[in-house]
């Protein structure tokens, strides 16, 4: 099983799974084995700085730790709906532990699991918990039974409902939820709980059609960005701050489709994310029918003339620059012979006019309209001879 296959099975469950903190935090190691060190060294610097004499904190077990007050319960008590947490940042469990003081430390929003008496899920809490399962295990070495970590308990145990307040109450007071975060929440908040949100079920929808073409959501934070099949950017292709500007589903499965019929072993690279996610949903909203037929012809296409490469090392981008160069010349000449080139950026102003123009030439594919709002114009001799 490759690791897009492991990614996208996490979310083919119908009920929470429950673990440990032990268990996170081990899973988060296995998946990214680049943090095991830095782990250790950075225990090791809290037990120089917090431990050992003559430091002010003069620390020798986890109970000298003054948390705040609220119930407490013990630390094996705790445990993680891996649904309903975004993935371990180990960067960030690093990060506390580095800038770690006991006033840093808010309680643990919890609820108390119907079907496990005596066991409290923690819903919100969970990088500051593993952090105290780290102090109290590698730094103390004492047992999680016998340390009591601070707790607030919430009466509802409706996942739903929790999963929402996930959601809003991770703002600026904490590590803010990022696009992958909110996407992970809302796929799963399908696939658990059932939600028929439309956002959120267009959202699962969409991880459907990664899962079936080999690719998977991810952030560099997660270390596995350079897996094959691994799409980062985002912001403006399954995600956008707005619904308005929100991409239907159907320009996801065009992409995804368009993935398959490449069949290359490696990331998706951000700059062809962009350009193929603008170019597909010019063809979504102005009605043009891509299917099977048209994706492999479009990637024979881009395959034979710039060798599906939009990466800005490539020849694609190059070619572009050099057209756009031309352009920007013949209507600028005072401002060129001046002041040189400006405006050029490798993003869909100049990027979409030069694909949609270099198709009309070397394909038989119906192509969108647009019209860039910089007005560049792409001139027949600047594309590839056919």
């Amino acid at each position: 099983m490759n690791h897009a296959q492991k990614i996208n099975d996490l979310y083919n469950v119908k009920t929470s799974n429950f673990v440990t903190l032990q268990e996170r935090l081990e899973k988060a190691i296995a998946k990214a084995p680049q943090f095991r060190a830095q782990l250790e060294a950075v225990v090791d610097e809290f037990r120089r700085r917090n431990c050992s004499p003559p430091t002010e904190r003069g620390w020798t077990k986890f109970s000298d730790i003054k948390l705040c007050n609220a119930i407490n319960v013990s630390m094996d008590a705790i445990l993680i709906d891996e649904t309903m947490q975004r993935e371990v940042n180990m960067r960030h469990i690093l990060k506390i532990l580095s800038y770690f003081s006991e006033s840093m430390v808010m309680a643990i929003q919890v609820y108390e699991d119907p079907e496990q008496p005596g066991k409290y899920i923690a819903w919100d809490g969970q990088h500051t918990s593993i952090a105290l399962y780290i102090i109290l295990t590698k730094v103390f070495g004492e047992r999680t039974a016998k340390a009591m970590i601070p707790v607030v308990v919430y009466s509802s145990h409706q996942k739903l409902e929790i999963r929402r307040n996930f959601i809003l109450l991770n703002g600026d007071a904490k590590e803010s939820l990022d696009f992958i975060d909110t996407y992970k929440q809302m796929v799963y908040g399908v696939k658990v709980d059932g939600s028929t949100d439309k956002e959120w079920t267009d959202t699962a929808l969409k991880n459907d059609y990664f899962a079936q073409a080999g690719l998977f959501a991810t952030n560099s934070k997660f270390g596995d960005e350079d897996e094959p099949g691994a799409f980062t950017l985002l912001a403006d292709t399954l995600m956008s701050k707005s619904l308005k500007t929100r991409k239907h589903p159907e320009v996801t499965r065009m992409f995804a489709d368009y993935w398959s019929y490449l069949n290359e072993e490696r990331p998706v690279r951000a700059k062809e994310a962009r350009q193929l996610y603008e170019y597909f949903n010019l063809c979504y909203e102005q009605k043009i029918t891509v299917d099977k037929d048209y994706l492999l012809e479009m990637v024979a296409f881009t395959k034979g003339y710039f060798g599906a490469n939009f990466g800005e090392d490539g020849d694609f981008w190059g070619k572009v620059r050099l057209s756009y160069t031309r352009w920007y010349a013949n209507a600028n000449p005072d401002s060129y012979k001046e002041f040189g080139l400006k405006g050029f950026t490798t993003e869909m102003r100049t990027g979409i006019p030069f694909l949609i123009a270099q198709m009309k030439r070397s394909t038989n594919l119906k192509t969108p309209t647009y019209t860039p709002n910089n007005g560049y114009t792409v001139i027949k001799s600047d594309l590839w001879n056919d």
